[in-house]
C-alpha cells in the first residue's frame, strides 16, 4: 500500500494555488462571501503574487478567509509604527492592495495560514493577468 499525500504540507517551492503550473488566478469582480470562493492556500505563510496590466486605472485587493471564523475580509499588511506610542493596529497596516500597472509586479504577502484568499478588481478597465503560488518558506 502507498501512500498519498492530499496537502502541500511544508513546501520548498511555491505551490501555484490554480491549478498546475503556469495557471492564472481568476479574478473577482466583488467581495464574496462564498466558503467555497477564492483559493485554498492549505494554511501555509507566504503568499507569492505575479501581477502585469494592460494599463494603470484599477487594483487589485486581495481578501482572506478563516475556516474558524467562516468570513471573508480584506487582508491586511503590517507597515510599521506610524504614531509612536500612540499606535493601533489600524495605524500600523494597510489593506493589501496592489495598483495596476503595465510593469510586470512580484510581490510576497505574509497569510500567515489564511485558509484561502481570493483577488478582487477594483475597477474594469484594465485587463489584468495574475498569478498565485504560496509556500511555507
Amino acid at each position: 500500500m502507498s501512500l498519498t499525500y492530499s496537502s502541500w504540507g511544508r513546501t520548498r517551492r511555491p505551490k501555484n494555488i490554480a491549478g498546475p503550473d503556469g495557471s492564472a488566478i481568476t479574478l473577482e469582480s466583488a467581495p464574496t462571501t462564498s466558503v467555497t470562493a477564492g483559493y485554498r492556500t492549505e494554511n501555509q505563510r507566504f503568499l507569492h503574487i505575479w501581477m502585469d496590466a494592460d494599463g494603470a486605472n484599477d487594483s487589485v485587493i486581495v481578501y482572506a478567509f478563516n475556516y474558524a471564523t467562516a468570513k471573508w475580509a480584506t487582508l491586511h499588511a503590517p507597515v510599521g509604527v506610524r504614531n509612536g506610542a500612540h499606535t493601533t493596529f489600524d495605524l500600523a497596516s494597510v489593506p493589501v492592495e496592489i495598483a495596476c500597472s503595465t510593469t510586470e509586479k512580484y510581490i510576497i504577502v505574509d497569510i500567515a495560514g489564511a485558509d484561502r484568499v481570493a483577488f478582487v478588481q477594483a475597477g474594469s478597465t484594465d485587463a489584468v493577468t495574475l498569478y498565485a503560488a504560496c509556500s511555507t518558506f
